[in-house]
Parts: structure tokens; sequence; C-alpha cells
């Protein structure tokens, strides 16, 4: 369902990964790796918002460099941190992602946000939410389509503990593949997650 290979990435001298190479079917896996391992970038370069130096990424079978439009279509990405226009709206961002996935935003999104909390924000532009406001859509969007795959940054960053404790239940629940970066030991165990090193990733290709 993913896979990569011979995948590197450098930012001026500082290179991140060479060769790194991975593959993983369905379910549901935390990666771990020390501060500054490059989890965030490994993550940015599978859902193609970080272009690799070389090496190729298939999602569900799409070749994300050949046709990157389609792989797209294929998985949802949410960052630790919010990039979006902080003119945009909550359901400004819901409705934008929607469109991108040709479909709309319907019951069981508008259900998560109300779970989230998030029903009265719905107005609300980034720039007046709070980080913590600013997550929970982005996690929203993310669940918009179905994927078969999910990237996720931190995803329990920023989080309430009832909120952190919902978000666990839907990644537990959730078919296809997730693959989410996080240091939260007790988070990784309530989503039943296998644990991956980044380094396997690494070393795979040696």
């Amino acid at each position: 369902m993913l896979r990569f290979a011979g995948l590197s990435k450098s930012f001026g001298r500082k290179s991140v990964f060479r060769s790194a190479a991975g593959s993983l079917a369905a379910g549901t896996y935390a990666l771990q790796g020390a501060n500054g391992s490059g989890k965030s970038t490994l993550l940015g370069l599978l859902c193609g918002a970080i272009e690799p130096d070389a090496g190729a990424i298939w999602i569900d079978g799409v070749d994300m460099i050949k046709d990157p439009l389609t792989a797209r279509r294929r998985l949802a990405y949410a960052p630790d941190e919010s990039s979006v226009y902080p003119f945009m709206s909550g359901r400004d961002l819901l409705d934008f992602v929607a469109m991108a996935r040709s479909c709309r935003v319907d019951h069981s999104t508008l259900n998560m946000a109300e779970e989230f909390g998030l029903t009265p924000h719905l107005a609300t532009s980034f720039a007046a939410m709070s980080l913590g406001t600013q997550k929970k859509f982005l996690l929203c969007a993310a669940w918009i389509g179905g994927t078969p795959l999910m990237l996720l940054d931190e995803p329990s960053n920023g989080l309430d503990l009832r909120t952190r404790d919902l978000l666990a239940q839907r990644i537990a629940e959730r078919p296809g593949l997730t693959l989410f970066a996080s240091h939260d030991s007790a988070f990784v165990n309530s989503c039943g997650a296998r644990v991956i090193r980044l380094d396997e990733f690494i070393a795979s290709a040696a």
C-alpha cells in the first residue's frame, strides 16, 4: 500500500536521507526516532509536500513522481503545524479539502468536528484560532474522503485529553494504512500502533 525506494533528501549541505527504503501494508504504524532525525521530512516526502532529490514513492500502487495528482488523491496528510492561509475559516478548509478529493463535507466530517468541539469555530479564521483548534481542523480534514493512506505528524500535540482519546479511537478503528510520527508512547499504545523506528528505513537501504 505504501512503498518507497532510493529516497534521498538534503537541505543545503545537510543530508537528511540517503537511499531510504521501506514498504508497509495496511495497518497502523507509529514512526519514532530522535528529535531532528527526519521523521517530519519523511512524511513530507511521502505525501508529496517535499520534493525528493532522488528515489521513488508508490501510494496504493501509484507512482508519486510520475502521477502525483492520482497518488495524492489516495492519501491524506495532517502536518504538526498549520500551513493554512490565515484568512481561511475552518469551514473553508474542510470545503477546500473536500473539493480537492472530489467529494463533499458530509455528516461524518461534521460529526467529527462536533466531537472535537469545533462547531462554534467553523466560521472562525485560522488567524483567530488557538493552535489546538487549528490542529483539530487539520485532523478533521484528513478524514475527508476516506483515503486508503493517512499520514499524520505528531497528531496528539496540542490536544486536550478528551480529543486525544477520541483521536486515538478513530485511528485504531480506521481501515487502510495509517502512519503517524509520535513521541507519545501512551498515545501510540491507545492507537494500537506498531512502532517503527526511522532507522529501520535507513538500514533497509544499506
